[in-house]
């Protein structure tokens, strides 16, 4: 019988399905939970009609939730030719990226998701969030990256994969997860754990998570500049002798000799600050926070500014960036430039405070 059912579909001059059969179809094909019949569907349904939005919709989420990504990423790209303005497009779009290695366009495309109109589910929101976080940390902007870690901790989350998010944040490694080798699995946890007690604001058992992690890993890279920028708030001498412990065992930790320039700097002692801004620079040119510090050190106002920019350019979003470019422009008599850059870090001031807009 299905023999002769199939030669009947194949019989000359048989009539095609329409896109309005095929679509339904395929919609009743997903609604039963047949993912691969809906797959094929729903393509044959677009191939009559590739400016239908919801086709491309479901067949991305469909081809997600099969964890077949670079088919997914495909069809979320031709969903948000068609509503540009859909913020779950962008969103799926670059959580697809994220697990295709598009590191860079993963970031642009969550960060569009979260910032156009109309939004996302809450629970979609976290799921961005946290990989926001990872793609900065990936990406090497550890500072932009803490911040989007705090609400996650502050909202009671708690799993080995943000653990080990905030592990590799803390000793600066522009690494994933699933990147971390056995070696260095213990030593990122225990440091994700520190940094998850800290920033949970229990003072007392911060001190103590330190105290530990200091003693289990006195010399691995990264754990005493993780312990000077606990520092540098309320012990900024301390947090020094602990950054020449850091670059001691890790001369090319340009974080630490970023931070080294900027305390020396805020001393006064602009002779020694530069040698350590010059590395940072030299170091990890990719680095913002570095090339900041350098910046600060440079006597030639157009140096200064080019350095500034790259560091805007690098973490648009950090204020103090815009607020020194914005004192540079002033004196270069870019005027109109320095207004722009000063108004733009007082929003992003406002945006960054405790009681600000999220």
């Amino acid at each position: 019988m299905f023999l002769i059912a199939s030669c009947a579909l194949a019989v000359p001059g048989a009539r095609a399905a329409t896109f309005e059969e095929l679509a339904a179809q395929a919609d009743a094909a997903r609604g039963a939970d047949h993912i691969p019949q809906a797959i094929d569907l729903y393509r044959q349904a677009l191939q009559l009609k590739p400016t239908w939005p919801d086709g491309w919709w479901f067949l991305g989420t469909l081809y997600y939730d099969s964890d077949r990504y670079a088919e997914g990423e495909q069809a979320f790209a031709e969903f948000v030719k068609l509503r540009e303005n859909a913020a779950p497009g962008w969103a799926f779009l670059g959580l697809c990226e994220f697990e295709t290695g598009e590191y860079q366009p993963a970031l642009d495309h969550i960060e569009r998701g979260l910032t156009a109109g109309g939004g996302v589910q809450p629970e979609v929101e976290q799921v961005l969030r946290f990989h926001e976080a990872l793609l900065l940390t990936r990406l090497g902007l550890f500072d932009r990256a803490r911040q989007q870690y705090k609400p996650l901790v502050r909202r009671g989350l708690k799993d080995t994969a943000l653990i080990a998010g905030l592990g590799l944040n803390a000793l600066q490694r522009p690494m994933l997860p699933k990147e971390i080798s056995e070696a260095e699995r213990g030593l990122v946890i225990a440091a994700g754990k520190t940094a998850y007690t800290w920033m949970a604001g229990d003072d007392a058992k911060t001190a103590t998570a330190f105290r530990d992690l200091l003693n289990a890993y006195p010399a691995a890279p990264g754990v005493h500049y993780f312990f000077a920028t606990y520092l540098l708030q309320s012990h900024p001498d301390e947090a020094m002798a602990e950054l020449q412990r850091e670059l001691d065992e890790n001369p090319r930790q340009a974080g630490a000799s970023a931070s080294m320039a900027l305390l020396l700097l805020q001393d006064g002692l602009a002779a020694a600050a530069l040698p350590y801004a010059k590395t940072a620079a030299e170091e990890q040119p990719a680095n913002p926070l570095a090339q900041y510090a350098y910046a600060l050190n440079l006597s030639d106002l157009h140096q200064t500014i080019e350095h500034l920019e790259i560091a805007e350019r690098l973490d648009p979003l950090n204020f103090e960036y815009h607020m020194a470019l914005a004192c540079a422009y002033a004196k270069s008599g870019r005027h109109d430039d320095s207004r722009r850059e000063r108004q733009t870090s007082i929003r992003l001031a406002k945006e960054s405070a405790p009681d600000g807009p999220k």
